[in-house]
């Protein structure tokens, strides 16, 4: 499975333009301009000797992503510049989930490891200390990866004290071929130098080290300042497993010790630790990476030799549910912003609650009285005064059916109507957008459905009746995994129709009629460039308080990704 870390702080805006249309700004939903990725896997080095750490983030996609630190070893800042790895991902096979650095042939630079699906894939550093360059190398690791299994951890360490990098290897749960034990430690012996490293299975090394369940997740670090390398082990059973070497430099004795993790959070059922001086106080830090994504840092308050780990927020602020994320924004708590509210993949609702103003928007994730519903697998709620009663009530769409189901605003609770849209259905998955796209006075529902053209609209009739209508977007072809929006994008006073796609892309639908009658226009610029990993899920608000809509898009590993709005104003229409 996936493991590490990674890291971030606060402030600073990494922007990207779009077609003088849209510029992306990442500090609204990740400060530290780091994307996260369901089953992140950080490693960290001094790529550019510019005194910091730079990251290399695997996960559980097809590729890794490279960011460089452009802060300080005491408050890092990232920004990604995937033209690092866009060489490595030219060809396969290749991995992305478990990155490591460490200098394999003894040339003075740092070259990288990646282990995965293809075993453990070595990159040699054919460039300099400060511009690095990876080629990969295929005589490594030939004699190690057909006993490691399809999901296998490096992790590199002079365990002997012989001046060259011992090997073990962390074994996750392989999906195909022979495997060793999903949650054993493996041991390989450097028997050759540090120029050539001949790896050679010791299982002495790693004597003692018990199973540790479906995943194990090795990190070495000097914890107690006897000058020798304990073991940090993370898995899948929300604890960690911790050794001290009680041994010495040349050979270790792993004993367990319960105290010194025992502070640890103990909910995010998978952990993948990383040591690092992540806040620049000469003492080493714990940062790990979980199975929805989130980064977690704890900081060493303690000492080089008595280590205090102490949970910090605020390096890893990275406001996203654990996957399927969908956006709707409202003014719920009726401060005079826009709060949002997403599914998840599960069955309730996830709520950030916008503790900013109307042109500075600040998300913070919290419970409130629609938290408790159980709405459905991977549902998708939309925020509306559906009873016209001055209060914000949920419409929500779910994954294991196409049906809609209102939840009404009570005030301080929320009842379920199951009438309202009863008559309201598609194949499966719905994704409902509402408006009143027909300008009479009510609001109307187009639903998406996972169903290749079978995403509808159905018209209200002033009641909250809503019937069929198969004319209103008569001519558009509806795709599959459809997330559709309704929104006022070019600023013209009539509503255009937004599609988010299964493999992350926009459609857009210029209204070229008026706010009565649409005509519908496909416009392929508009969004051009714009696309996320999986699962595109757009919603708009004005969040700036310019009078444009701000897009959000939702997606598969559950982020947010913000998209200023750069439209002129319309002033006469």
């Amino acid at each position: 499975m996936k493991k590490f870390f990674f890291f971030l702080i606060v402030c600073f805006s990494f922007v990207n333009i779009y077609p003088q249309n849209w510029e992306k700004v990442d500090t609204i939903f990740s400060p530290s301009g780091v994307i996260v990725k369901s089953f992140t896997a950080p490693a960290f080095a001094d790529l550019d000797e510019d005194g910091d750490f730079d990251l290399l983030l695997g996960n559980l996609g097809d590729r890794a992503d490279f960011y460089e630190n452009i802060g300080t070893l005491q408050f890092p800042k990232f920004k990604m510049d995937n033209s690092l790895l866009d060489p490595v991902y030219n060809g396969t096979p290749n991995n992305a989930d478990y990155p490591a650095f460490v200098d394999l042939d003894g040339d003075s630079d740092i070259d990288m490891v990646i282990g995965g699906y293809n075993g453990i894939l070595y990159y040699e550093n054919i460039g300099t200390k400060t511009a690095p360059e990876f080629q990969k190398v295929d005589s490594f690791f030939t004699e190690v990866n057909p006993l490691i299994g399809t999901d296998a951890r490096p992790a590199f360490i002079d365990i002997d004290h012989d001046g060259d990098y011992d090997l073990f290897v962390g074994v996750g749960e392989s999906l195909i071929g022979p495997a060793p034990t999903a949650g054993i430690t493996l041991a390989f012996r450097n028997n050759g130098d540090a120029n050539n490293p001949i790896w050679v299975q010791d299982n002495s090394l790693a004597a003692n080290i018990v199973d540790a369940g479906l995943n194990a997740y090795p990190a070495f670090v000097d914890l107690d300042g006897d000058s020798d390398f304990d073991l940090l082990i993370g898995r899948d059973l929300q604890t960690f497993i911790y050794y001290k070497n009680t041994g010495n430099q040349s050979a270790p004795v792993w004993t367990r010790d319960y105290t010194v993790f025992a502070g640890i959070e103990s909910t995010n059922y998978w952990k993948d630790p990383w040591f690092c001086d992540l806040d620049g106080d000469a003492d080493f830090d714990l940062i790990y990476g979980t199975d929805d994504g989130d980064i977690l840092f704890y900081s060493n308050i303690g000492t080089v030799n008595n280590p205090v780990f102490q949970y910090n927020p605020a390096y890893f602020s990275i406001k996203k549910v654990s996957g399927s994320s969908t956006v709707s924004f409202g003014d719920f708590d009726k401060d005079g912003d826009q709060d949002l509210i997403s599914g998840s993949p599960y069955d309730n609702f996830q709520y950030f609650r916008n503790d900013g103003d109307s042109t500075k928007p600040n998300f913070k994730k919290v419970t409130t009285s629609f938290s408790s519903i159980s709405a459905g697998f991977r549902c998708s709620p939309f925020f509306t005064d559906i009873d016209n009663d001055n209060d914000l009530d949920i419409i929500s769409g779910v994954g294991t059916a196409g049906k809609v189901t209102a939840y009404i605003n009570n005030g301080s609770s929320f009842s379920t109507n199951t009438t309202i849209f009863s008559g309201v259905q598609v194949n499966y998955q719905s994704v409902p957008a509402i408006a009143d796209i027909d300008n009479d006075g009510d609001l109307d529902i187009l639903v998406g459905s996972d169903d290749q053209n079978d995403t509808k609209f159905f018209i209200n009739d002033g009641s909250n009746n809503f019937s069929l209508n198969t004319t209103m977007f008569a001519g558009i072809s509806f795709p599959g995994s459809c997330r559709p929006a309704l929104a006022d994008i070019d600023n013209d006073y009539d509503y255009d129709l937004i599609i988010g796609r299964l493999f992350g892309e926009i459609t857009y639908y210029e209204n070229k009629g008026n706010p009565r009658e649409p005509i519908w226009q496909l416009n392929d610029t508009l969004f051009a460039g714009i696309e996320v990993k999986q699962s595109a899920h757009p919603g708009f608000a004005d969040l700036d308080g310019d009078g444009r809509l701000d897009m959000v898009i939702g997606e598969y590993d559950g982020n947010f990704t913000y998209y200023k709005n750069l439209f002129a104003v319309v002033t006469d229409v």
